[in-house]
């Protein structure tokens, strides 16, 4: 009751809004399953006459996709009701961005829309504990701007290091037609981020992805756009960690497993996007035959980097970074942030 007085809206507001959002996240689950359900029955030559499509390959093809991001949406949409349900009022408003971030990948724009004007209005805890001081320097630690001490430069050449092994170890694994595979080399990327800061993860991204050109030749650059959309802003990409730690430690909170999928869908959906384009820029340009019969060049590229990237790499960072990340939680706490009250 003490921390209800900090809040703008009444304790009745605050049960409203909270039944709000469970029973909302609801009607979007059932959206999705009754997509999925109603694709997954409906024969192709049915769904075709009721959209006006001819029932070919590509439309195949586009109900495929549709069930993939239905099924996405599902997940997420599941996540986020969990965490609604399991959350009270000050976590709720404490985890805004959470739950905003849960909202676009889950698709739910009704929850998105409400949420975004009660965060507008509502006063959030950290915004009386902190001063501008204290907010500013949070913002600079987490970019990387402190004095630098020998142990900085040394761990970053370290995980430059690894990355590069990793990126070594890839080449060796089987991969897909035109280069895709199981990406281990953003591992490293995301601890480094997350452990150190957010520069620091740039660095290691910039610093592998420049020396790969010299130690780990791949027929698969074709072209300066071809390096810079594939490799190098993929491998800058885990910089974000840095700026995503939340309120992330070794606790067993459900919201802190949460930021763990965030984390993680959030790098590997911006790599995915940096590709795509890469994909639909470069490749299907210059090797049209590479493009699967009855697929577009858009299509061709959102599928095969969803191959590549979701089914593949996604699975390993979901499983090793969650490890990684609670193990150097207490470590980074302790050294790094350390505030004046």
């Amino acid at each position: 009751m003490a921390t209800t007085a900090i809040f703008k809206f009444k304790l009745n507001q605050q049960k409203i809004i909270l039944w709000y959002n469970k029973v909302t996240i609801f009607m979007i689950i059932s959206l999705y399953l009754g997509i999925i359900i109603t694709l997954s029955i409906l024969p192709l030559s049915t769904l075709s006459k009721l959209f006006h499509l001819n029932n070919d390959q590509n439309f195949k093809n586009i109900w495929f996709f549709c069930l993939a991001v239905c099924g996405f949406g599902l997940i997420f949409s599941i996540i986020s009701a969990i965490s609604v349900w399991l959350t009270n009022y000050e976590e709720y408003i404490n985890y805004k961005f959470q739950f905003i971030i849960l909202n676009i990948i889950s698709l739910n724009f009704l929850n998105l829309i409400s949420n975004l004007i009660i965060y507008s209005y509502e006063t959030k805890v950290s915004d009386l504990l902190f001063t501008n001081v204290i907010k500013r320097k949070r913002f600079l630690i987490n970019l990387g701007i402190w004095k630098w001490k020998t142990f900085d430069i040394v761990i970053i050449g370290m995980f430059a290091a690894v990355t590069l092994a990793l990126a070594y170890l890839e080449t060796l694994l089987p991969n897909l037609p035109h280069g895709g595979g199981v990406a281990l080399k953003y591992l490293p990327l995301t601890i480094i981020a997350f452990f150190h800061s957010a520069l620091a993860g740039f660095f290691v991204g910039s610093i592998s992805a420049l020396m790969s050109l010299l130690f780990i030749p791949s027929v698969f650059i074709v072209s300066p756009w071809s390096y810079l959309l594939d490799y190098f802003i993929p491998m800058i990409i885990p910089m974000i960690a840095g700026f995503m730690r939340f309120k992330v430690n070794n606790d067993k909170k459900n919201i802190t497993y949460v930021n763990y999928i965030i984390i993680c869908f959030s790098i590997i959906g911006l790599i995915a996007l940096s590709q795509i384009l890469g994909g639909v820029i470069i490749w299907t340009t210059l090797f049209p035959a590479s493009v699967w019969p009855g697929y577009s060049n858009w299509l061709y590229a959102i599928v095969y980097n969803f191959i590549h990237s979701f089914l593949f790499t996604y699975p390993i960072m979901q499983i090793v970074i969650p490890l990684a990340l609670r193990g150097l939680a207490p470590v980074f706490w302790q050294r790094y942030l350390k505030y004046d009250n």
